[in-house]
């Protein structure tokens, strides 16, 4: 069972035990533990809407089943009241299906920032921004740089390969 954050030392702590026990070590029960039934996660949806706690599993489930060396490394961490940053750097190869686009077999990097908002010793709520481009780009999904013919080469790709769902209308 994970320690309920209640200090600014625990809750750095957590920050540590989130990345080893979850982003690294696969140990999803550390979410139900020390998330709040009524966590929200800003991030983690593809589609760009909140989640739960069963949405933030899904999505770190994801990112697994796409890079079976995933791994999260601390870059720095940042404690104050009730909330904790951590700064953060994740790597691994594109071997599997992730976010909808197939395997590239390409090794990506990407550094990113993730929040933890704490009620009552539990996660309430969570923000993270990495760089997605950057990473899309070192998997080869994107071009190194943009123009506005590669822009739409890429859409078009993208779209006759499924992985970008046009709709009209939205």
């Amino acid at each position: 069972m994970a320690t309920v954050p209640q200090t600014e030392e625990q809750i750095r702590e957590f920050e540590r035990e989130f990345v080893d026990e979850v982003w690294n070590g696969d140990n999803y029960d550390f979410i139900e533990e020390t998330h709040s039934e009524e966590y929200v996660g800003h991030w983690f949806d593809i589609e760009g809407g909140d989640v739960d706690q069963a949405g933030l599993e899904a999505f770190i489930r994801e990112a697994h089943a796409g890079f079976s060396d995933f791994e999260m490394s601390v870059e720095f961490m940042i404690v104050e009241d009730d909330t904790g940053v951590t700064g953060f750097t994740v790597s691994g190869t594109h071997d599997g299906e992730y976010a909808g686009i197939p395997a590239t077999d390409n090794v990506g990097s990407s550094p990113g920032i993730m929040v933890h908002r704490f009620e009552d010793g539990k996660v309430v709520e969570a923000w993270a921004v990495w760089d997605a481009l950057g990473q899309l780009q070192q998997l080869g999904v994107l071009p190194k740089s943009f123009t506005l013919a590669s822009f739409l080469e890429t859409g078009a790709n993208l779209a006759k390969q499924d992985v970008l769902k046009l709709t009209k209308g939205k």
